[in-house]
């Protein structure tokens, strides 16, 4: 059985993609139709009829199940506003999120191996590859009107090619008699099974382990995957090659860390590192989640017709074949924007995320008519969470009207204080003065030398005001919750993260953070800072350099930094067989945030 969830598209970003059903409605299961029998013993024409059958039932349980929804589509429907003014609401199926074969099945139209694949034009199997033409669109006034005229035909052969041709069955579909709701324009473009487990995860991944076989760099591709620095929420692969990976999120995070990885392993200006390139910029443009009309003009003029060029060469040099539906799908990418709104909107992954507590609440079932049961557990669990809500935002008003009535100290820090700032410092490790702190930077092998004067020349210059000591008191933080991390030891692995910083340079200013401290003063003004190394742009290039390639050589020296002027994190990863140690690439795909600045530098 499959969950159906409806949910309101005008729902706030932070509900639509919670766990659970993301602010939707549960309404109900669509029976799997079993099959009598084996695959085997089955001819072509017995497996058409059989698809043919399944999508006649699931038609006839949705025209059931939105039947309520029919006569107010066209009429209507009286609801009172927030602000107590009766408006006449006409609802609409306005979204669809299925992956591919969910949409199939949806729109009554054949498998993706048909002449006329897509469920939202009539473009050509062979065409598929063309992102940059546009086909003539289905509507339903058109594919009702194929359907009409196919069952006028006497003649079943020429019936049969009639429907063939524009990848129908030659069903009613239940959406055909509402209004305001086309069935083959809801269709949303799904980033996870489009991108994620389409183009990258099934075609050009398997492609790129085939041509690192071919160099015999398979192995060193999976000891550059090691050696990839670490960043929250990007998962470490350290078997890359040897795992046959399922889910969308392990594609998702192998595409943003791949360039540097093979860029020494292919020859010099391959055209597979510039495909994967543009790879990345389709799918970290369509998957953002603002979408001004400047940024939807970049993605439809520049990187869906450079990836059309690449793919196209990719093809000439390799005999890659680019034919087929989720390759063409990001042709509708400006469309489905235009019309529908971010592509969050339509992902698939909250659904995904909701066949899983599903499939937990099917195992609490006797399994004996268990979509009955079934909606009692949902119910069960919607009422749970709502006392559980309740009660928390309670807990939650009783807290600040706490803290409103206890007095405030004078030596206490103001909350705007404590929120003005930026960042945030983790656990406290032990105080120490600049001489016993130079003792411990030696210890975990970062000795920096004359460290006293460096910072007294620091707060000299920083704090002019504020007479220096020697036997100052400096606190060192080590950061455990912060997404910067600065630990000799991590979980069995040195980290030492980067971070982005203001600077009067041109360009992103970027360095490597090694102490986190908090100094206090004899004024007893209490500042911090952090112990860097300092990026910068290195003339040493990969062997294929792509647009928005980044090389950073990391200096030798040690410097100061107040925390005020750090922007945000950085992920800079070692660059292999570079000829140096302290060579380092930009990765810019870890967020649109980074992405965005990286790419207006």
């Amino acid at each position: 059985m499959h969950p159906m969830v409806l949910r309101p598209v005008f729902l706030p970003g932070n509900i639509w993609s919670a766990s659970g059903n993301g602010g939707g409605v549960l309404v109900g299961y669509m029976t799997h139709v079993p099959d009598p029998r084996d695959l085997s013993d089955r001819k072509t024409r017995d497996t058409f009829e059989f698809a043919k059958f399944k999508m006649e039932v699931y038609q006839r349980v949705l025209e059931v199940i939105f039947s309520s929804l029919k006569l107010r589509l066209w009429n209507g429907e009286l609801l009172e506003c927030w602000d107590k003014l009766v408006c006449v609401f006409h609802p609409r199926i306005h979204i669809l999120s299925l992956d591919r074969k969910e949409a199939a099945y949806f729109n009554a139209c054949r498998a993706a191996l048909a002449n006329y694949p897509c469920p939202k034009c009539l473009v050509q199997h062979c065409k598929l590859h063309k992102l940059t033409k546009t086909f003539k669109l289905r509507t339903t006034a058109t594919m009702k009107a194929i359907v009409l005229k196919a069952h006028r035909v006497t003649t079943k052969t020429v019936k049969e090619e009639l429907l063939k041709n524009h990848r129908l069955h030659g069903i009613k579909h239940f959406l055909w008699g509402f209004c305001f709701s086309d069935p083959y324009a809801v269709y949303l473009y799904d980033t996870l099974h489009s991108d994620d487990l389409g183009k990258w995860g099934d075609h050009l991944w398997d492609f790129l382990l085939e041509v690192l076989e071919e160099f015999e760099g398979k192995g060193l591709f999976a000891k550059n995957m090691r050696k990839f620095a670490r960043w929250p929420g990007l998962k470490h692969f350290n078997e890359v090659t040897t795992i046959r990976f399922t889910d969308g999120q392990s594609f998702y995070d192998i595409l943003k860390s791949v360039l540097p990885c093979i860029v020494q392993l292919l020859p010099h200006n391959s055209e597979l590192v510039h495909c994967i390139w543009v790879c990345q910029q389709v799918w970290i443009m369509t998957g953002m989640h603002c979408m001004p009309s400047s940024r939807l003009e970049h993605l439809g003029l520049f990187i869906i017709q450079e990836y059309e060029k690449c793919c196209s060469r990719m093809s000439k040099k390799y005999g890659k074949d680019f034919d087929f539906f989720k390759q063409h799908a990001t042709s509708h990418i400006i469309e489905d924007i235009h019309c529908k709104g971010t592509t969050n909107h339509g992902s698939t992954r909250p659904g995904e995320g909701f066949q899983q507590e599903a499939a937990k609440a099917y195992n609490q079932t006797n399994f004996k008519n268990a979509a009955s049961q079934l909606d009692r557990i949902d119910e069960t669990q919607e009422a749970i969470a709502r006392i559980r809500m309740v009660i928390d935002k309670y807990n939650k008003q009783h807290e600040e009207d706490e803290q409103e009535e206890e007095p405030e100290l004078d030596d206490a820090p103001k909350l705007s204080q404590i929120n003005s700032a930026s960042w945030r410092f983790g656990a406290p490790g032990r105080l120490f003065n600049s001489g016993t702190f130079k003792k411990y930077l030696d210890s975990i092998g970062h000795p920096v030398h004359e460290f006293h004067l460096l910072l007294c020349d620091f707060i000299t210059k920083q704090f002019p005001d504020d007479r220096v000591s020697y036997e100052q008191r400096i606190q060192d933080w080590r950061s455990l919750r912060d997404i910067i991390r600065c630990n000799p030891l991590f979980h069995g692995h040195t980290r030492f993260d980067s971070l982005l910083f203001n600077s009067d340079s041109p360009g992103m200013a970027f360095a490597r953070i090694y102490v986190l401290l908090c100094c206090t003063l004899e004024s007893k003004r209490q500042f911090d800072i952090a112990l860097v190394r300092e990026y910068r742009r290195s003339n040493w290039k990969p062997r294929t350099k792509w647009a928005g390639c980044q090389v950073h050589e990391e200096v030798n020296s040690y410097s100061l930094m107040l925390m005020d002027y750090v922007i945000r994190g950085a992920l800079l990863t070692p660059a292999t067989d570079g000829g140096k140690e302290n060579l380092h690439f930009l990765v810019d795909t870890v967020d649109p945030d980074m992405f965005l600045r990286a790419n207006q530098s």
